[in-house]
């Protein structure tokens, strides 16, 4: 996929710019058009750029999906038609980007193209679970269903980004506090000092100097400090594309203390949580393991997945092929073969993924005890360097007082 930049005329006559996904420039002509709009230009974004670019654009939030497929699944149920869903559903959005999404779609869905390739022109708004499960929604008769399951998917994954959200916010504000109150010594307070100590001829400590000199450094150059954060998120961005880069982030994600309870467990709630959704839609065994490995953000897991997958079409039963690659847990392996021996493996899935993920609020509430004594001592450490930094030039002018 690339990211074009495009200009373009509505009905109305005016000019609209923004990002848009596509394999190539007719693609993307194609889109706007479907879209109601006159393509003025389309330009193709260099790969460098790209990472910012979309970084930098504005996102659908998961929450929006959750409440669009809620409701639209309800008006449906409701008997209403779905363009006209559709059009009330947009009409009270709060999101301007999900609002013209959801008129465009349901434009196109008047032109009489099918709501599953309507959203398939959002592959940047619609995730490919999404729109899988409304083909399959469409092609049974039971949209409002698959709507309605999606709902409760997407809410179960905002559940598992809520509770590593909350394992990492009281570590973050800790540091971010220490490092605000150190900087505002060291830039502030402790040049003052300094320079009445000098003035009294006071023989200023090693300790002492260093942070002066850092803090007059950072006084100096602190424009480039926002500059060396963009570029330093930049680089990121490019990285992620390189391989080993990935392996690298991916192993230290499995193994760092505490890091590793938190990424694994959501790794392994979100794996079950994928397969019980897709499983449960009827998607061949294959095509589930494929769209599972896609959404899993690591890569020593994606290439179990893979292999896993690999030994299934060769014969070998799901939960077997999962226990020879050696990552997942003994309780997911075991529960999976009951799961295949009873038929109620979607079942075992839902339970494995409550599991995990219970554990997970769990680990993030216990999370805040464990690192408090840690951050303790790590801020008592740098208020003491501090203090040393502060009252050595005083005990040496003290010194200097007594002798005369």
């Amino acid at each position: 996929m690339n990211v074009y930049i495009y200009k373009a005329l509505n009905r109305e006559g005016k000019i609209l710019r923004g990002l848009i996904k596509a394999e190539n420039e007719q693609s993307v002509m194609l889109s706007l058009n479907l879209k109601n709009l006159y393509t003025v230009s389309v330009s193709k974004v260099p790969h460098l750029i790209q990472p910012i670019l979309l970084a930098l654009s504005k996102k659908v939030r998961l929450s929006d999906l959750i409440e669009f497929s809620k409701n639209l699944s309800i008006m449906l149920k409701a008997g209403i038609p779905l363009t006209t869903a559709l059009t009330d559903i947009g009409e009270n959005l709060s999101t301007d980007k999900f609002r013209r999404v959801i008129i465009d779609i349901r434009d196109m869905v008047e032109k009489g193209i099918s709501f599953s390739d309507a959203i398939a022109m959002f592959p940047d708004v619609f995730p490919p679970i999404f729109q899988h499960l409304i083909k399959i929604g469409e092609e049974t008769g039971k949209l409002d269903e698959s709507l309605e399951n999606l709902a409760e998917h997407f809410q179960k994954i905002e559940d598992l980004k809520t509770a590593i959200k909350r394992a990492l916010i009281y570590p973050v504000f800790a540091t971010v506090a220490s490092l605000g109150a150190m900087g505002f010594w060291i830039v502030y307070v402790l040049p003052k000092i300094v320079m009445a100590m000098k003035d009294m001829g006071v023989k200023i400590p090693f300790i002492t100097e260093v942070l002066l000199q850092a803090g007059i450094l950072f006084q100096k150059f602190f424009y480039l400090f926002p500059v060396f954060i963009l570029i330093l998120l930049t680089l990121i961005q490019i990285f992620k594309k390189n391989e080993r880069f990935r392996w690298i982030r991916s192993y230290l994600a499995f193994n760092v203390p505490i890091i590793k309870q938190i990424l694994y467990t959501r790794a392994v709630a979100l794996f079950c949580e994928q397969m019980r959704i897709l499983i449960g839609a009827g998607v061949p065994i294959d095509r589930a393991f494929d769209m599972t490995r896609d959404v899993i953000n690591n890569e020593i897991m994606k290439r179990a997945i893979e292999n896993a997958k690999e030994k299934i079409m060769s014969g070998e039963r799901i939960w077997y092929s999962l226990k020879e690659q050696k990552i997942f847990p003994s309780l997911l392996v075991r529960l999976i073969d009951v799961g295949e021996s009873s038929g109620r493996l979607e079942e075992q899935l839902e339970f494995l993924n409550e599991y995990y993920t219970k554990s997970l609020h769990e680990y993030s509430a216990r999370l805040g005890k464990v690192i408090e004594p840690v951050m303790i001592g790590v801020i008592g450490l740098f208020f003491a360097i501090v203090i040393i930094s502060l009252l050595s030039p005083v005990y040496e002018l003290i010194s200097k007082i007594g002798k005369v």
